[in-house]
């Protein structure tokens, strides 16, 4: 399995940053709010945090958990997750942002590892494109397309049945996508072939364009030869297909 960030790694970041929020938070002054309150929501997650490591220490850090249900505390951790981050645009304070991203990551990798699946998407799509902003290494964005490919599988079948087609936003789509461009942008074409399949299974009204889009920046940002020639492959028997 490929680690982007492993939960007990940001875990030893979080207290500072639930502290930063809270603070902030507190010099603010009280709220007329229906939404849980920050202190509230930091306690609830260090309660997943001291679980997932009572839990990995127990049973191991890889593989089914026995006795409890890692959908279910997943589902909850990143619920709180995006309430924190939520408090964070309404604070204005855009580095917090980052980090509890960061920890949705964590999160999901840590059900992952597990056979957990994900129900709760959005955040965990969203910090994966912002972190993909900001890395240009292939082997990084070779690393992040297999993430991403583990948290597609991972994703609840409920999801992957795709029943809002009409919202081009959805976290099941985007993700799909952006996986997508972290591959070309890595070269690596065996790579390429894999995520451009499952484009083509998951996303077959949207596959058309995303070749065809491919291909211009190809052309525009000047692609190794071997990389063109894989996306004009599947843009050419896209193409064919859709004419009969």
């Amino acid at each position: 399995m490929n680690h982007i960030i492993a939960l007990e790694e940001i875990s030893n970041r979080f207290q500072q940053t639930a502290e930063e929020l809270v603070a902030a938070y507190a010099k603010q002054g009280p709220v007329s709010s229906d939404q849980v309150a920050p202190p509230q929501l930091v306690e609830a997650l260090r309660q997943f945090l001291v679980i997932a490591a009572k839990l990995d220490l127990e049973q191991g850090r890889s593989g089914a958990v026995v006795g409890d249900d890692v959908d279910g505390l997943g589902d909850h951790a990143l619920s709180v997750t995006a309430d924190l981050v939520a408090w964070t645009q309404q604070l204005e304070i855009k580095t917090l942002q980052r980090e509890f991203g960061k920890l949705a990551i964590a999160i999901a990798d840590w059900v992952i590892r597990h056979r957990g699946h994900l129900r709760t998407l959005e955040l965990v799509v969203n910090a994966l494109a912002d972190m993909a902003n900001s890395v240009q290494a292939a082997d990084s964005l070779r690393r992040m397309g297999q993430f991403m490919g583990e948290v597609i599988h991972a994703t609840d079948e409920v999801i992957k049945q795709d029943l809002e087609k009409n919202n081009p936003g959805r976290p099941w789509r985007l993700i799909n996508l952006n996986r997508g461009i972290v591959a070309a942008r890595s070269h690596d074409l065996q790579m390429m072939e894999e995520v451009f399949d499952d484009i083509i299974r998951y996303l077959p009204e949207d596959a058309g364009a995303f070749f065809e889009e491919g291909m211009q920046q190809m052309e525009a940002l000047d692609y190794p030869a071997p990389v063109r020639e894989v996306m004009a492959r599947y843009f050419s028997a896209w193409t064919q297909h859709r004419m009969h």
